[in-house]
């Protein structure tokens, strides 16, 4: 019985003669090579035609034309050039900048926080609610409860 369903199978598992194989895949043309993302140190590097580690503005039109856009706001001492070093504090303070205004927006919607008498160990509620400054409190575990009213001083 085996060797029925194998004389049955062989047929489907061998490869017939007038298939060809699957074309070989081609490398891409030698210019096109792969371009994975670039970082900002890679692109400075490539603009920075001198290689003294500075960029002008000629230097930032011609290879790296996002710091070109916002040459003058990045060079803050106006020196006629930027570094990577002022490349990142001008992209932090961008970032700190947005980060502000997105709080700055999202606490629009809520009101202010209502003050709240002080309590703890550096101050205890009198009877009448008033607070007693100095006072220490005694720590306490548990539920936050009421404090109870301090004992009447003891005459001897």
């Amino acid at each position: 019985m085996r060797l029925l369903h194998a004389a049955f199978l062989f047929p489907l598992l061998t490869v017939p003669a007038f298939v060809t194989p699957a074309p070989a895949q081609t490398a891409p043309p030698a210019g096109a090579a792969h371009h994975a993302r670039r970082g900002a140190a890679d692109h400075f590097a490539d603009a920075n035609t001198t290689h003294d580690g500075r960029l002008t503005l000629d230097q930032a039109k011609a290879g790296y034309k996002s710091i070109a856009k916002s040459f003058a706001r990045i060079d803050v001492n106006h020196q006629g050039y930027v570094t990577m070093d002022d490349i990142k504090a001008w992209r932090a303070a961008k970032k700190a900048a947005r980060l502000a205004a997105k709080h700055a927006a999202s606490d629009e919607g809520t009101p202010p926080l209502a003050p709240r008498p002080i309590t703890g160990s550096s101050a205890m509620e009198a009877p009448g609610g008033t607070v007693i400054p100095g006072a220490v409190q005694p720590a306490r575990t548990g539920v936050d409860l009421p404090v109870a009213p301090p004992d009447p001083p003891h005459s001897s």
